[in-house]
């Protein structure tokens, strides 16, 4: 099913917090289920009934950082610009996994905006806190629990929950969650 970004905007404009996002997914995952039942029953197109199953990712780092040493890190300007907060801000209000598509259809700004953002992130806390046991593909694992759809690419994260509190705990008042939002300098 495919949503236009007119929809989502007016989806957003009508949500208040992650908790409505949720249901409305699974409003969505319902009517999907409902018109993916009605297919089957209407053609014979032999195309596979079952969904998609996820698979946590290991990648064999596991973050020793407490609630207090995100919060720390979040205040530290020279780990966290306002772009990686940008993403963290919104990442936290959905409140579930997610990859960068969806985030880009969610709040403005493209996929690889997100992407690019977390890369750098990763990079720079790697940096900071000298971490040199996970592997370059991996960084993504100092910041979030990850998964990975069964005979797929398809990946999806979620903020680790030390780092998902830590960020309730700071300020980003300012930090815009929606692309317009954004006051753009002249």
């Amino acid at each position: 099913m495919t949503i236009s970004k007119e929809k989502i905007k007016e989806i957003l404009n009508n949500i208040q917090d992650g908790d409505q996002i949720l249901n409305y997914i699974e409003e969505l995952e319902d009517e999907k289920k409902h018109q993916h039942q009605h297919h089957h029953e209407c053609c014979d197109c032999g195309c596979e009934d079952e969904e998609q199953e996820w698979e946590e990712i290991d990648t064999g780092y596991t973050s020793n950082l407490s609630v207090s040493d995100w919060e720390k890190l979040l205040k530290d300007e020279t780990v966290f610009n306002k772009d990686s907060l940008i993403v963290l801000k919104r990442m936290r209000h959905i409140a579930a996994p997610t990859g960068s598509a969806e985030l880009a259809d969610l709040f403005g700004y493209g996929a690889l905006f997100y992407s690019f953002e977390m890369d750098k992130l990763e990079t720079r806390i790697a940096e900071k806190l000298d971490i040199h046991d996970i592997h370059e593909l991996d960084k993504w694992a100092i910041l979030f629990n990850g998964w990975q759809q069964k005979n797929s690419s398809d990946r999806i994260f979620a903020l680790l929950p030390e780092l998902y509190e830590a960020i309730g705990n700071v300020d980003l008042s300012q930090i815009p969650l929606r692309e317009q939002d954004t006051v753009k300098e002249s």
